[in-house]
């Protein structure tokens, strides 16, 4: 593949720059929640490619475009980690922080929403380890090997790690989906109990 374009290794970092910048000047609950996504997804992004940059290195580097002069790995699984995180977190946090402002129920505070982010990021990280035994599992018992292709450039005792791995990212990506789609509706719920209290 092709290294990774330049373009595309600072906008993310950009990106998540300038929100802070904004939020600092103009604080406000969705400017916050949409840096406490970034925050609670990239930080869990980062120390999951620990381990997955770990176990099968070339996961990052074979099936991805190569970081020009990235090697180590510690730095590799960093770096994947806010790339592959940060516009997920990017979302989910200014969503969060949509439902939780918008319309006239009660708001929810910023500080609000940190632990029910938390059990969002905990539930992703159980489903992603769940995933991750039972597809090692499986691997070894069915004796997985990759496609000629992927084999020329993996040795053979990592094919069924890199399997492992990226099926566990796909988990990761989906649960952290279904996560959110929960947590938005939660604040709606949280927002519409504390106008019916309110009210009584």
């Amino acid at each position: 593949m092709d290294p990774l374009p330049w373009y595309r290794i600072a906008a993310a970092p950009t990106i998540v720059l300038a929100l802070i910048v904004y939020t600092l000047a103009r604080p406000s609950t969705r400017a916050r929640a949409t840096i406490l996504g970034v925050a609670m997804l990239t930080g869990y992004g980062m120390l999951m490619d620990q381990v997955s940059v770990r176990l099968c290195p070339e996961y990052f580097t074979v099936l991805h475009n190569p970081i020009p002069g990235l090697t180590d790995p510690t730095l590799l699984g960093l770096a994947w980690g806010f790339l592959g995180a940060a516009g997920g977190g990017v979302a989910m946090g200014y969503v969060a922080g949509l439902t939780a402002t918008d319309g006239r129920k009660p708001p929810l505070a910023t500080r609000e929403l940190i632990r029910p982010m938390l059990l969002l990021v905990g539930g992703t990280a159980v489903a992603t380890a769940v995933t991750g035994a039972i597809v090692a599992i499986h691997a070894a018992t069915f004796e997985i090997h990759l496609d000629p292709l992927f084999a020329k450039r993996i040795p053979v005792e990592r094919h069924r790690s890199l399997f492992t791995v990226a099926c566990y990212h796909a988990a990761a990506y989906a649960s952290a989906i279904l996560g959110s789609v929960i947590l938005f509706v939660w604040i709606g719920r949280e927002r519409t109990k504390r106008m019916r209290t309110l009210a009584a």
